[in-house]
């Protein structure tokens, strides 16, 4: 009999919280892991403007020394850069469709904008 008190006497007084808590600690590490994979994720997800200085294609046979041209991106923009380079600071946009004047010269994949600038050739047609 006396057991049986000593037990209700426990579950009477017991807390109404449980024992058992569930502590759940991230290390730091972890958090700076995931945030920078959902940057990574959320850049690669945009679509902007094509990527001139991914595309070093050296110019040739139907490029010759046509003074026209027409921007053929996939969708999204043309850089039109201060020099024939992906480094140079970009000074203008072009966007898909457009009708271009070429000067002739070409140099390492880039192509010469008659009003000033160079485009990828490899986005022109």
């Amino acid at each position: 009999m006396e057991a049986l008190a000593l037990s209700h006497s426990f579950v009477a007084y017991e807390s109404p919280e449980s024992e058992l808590q569930l502590e759940l600690k991230i290390p730091k590490s972890a958090v700076v892991g995931v945030a920078g994979l959902a940057v990574a994720l959320s850049v690669l997800s945009v679509t902007g403007e094509a990527q001139a200085s991914c595309h070093y294609k050296r110019c040739g046979g139907g490029h010759g020394h046509h003074s026209y041209g027409q921007v053929a991106t996939n969708g999204g923009r043309l850089n039109i850069r201060h020099r024939p380079n992906g480094c140079s600071h970009v000074i203008g946009k072009l966007y898909n469709g457009d009708n271009i004047k070429l000067t002739g010269r070409y140099r390492n994949g880039w192509a010469q904008l008659k009003g000033g600038g160079w485009v990828s050739a490899s986005w022109l047609s």
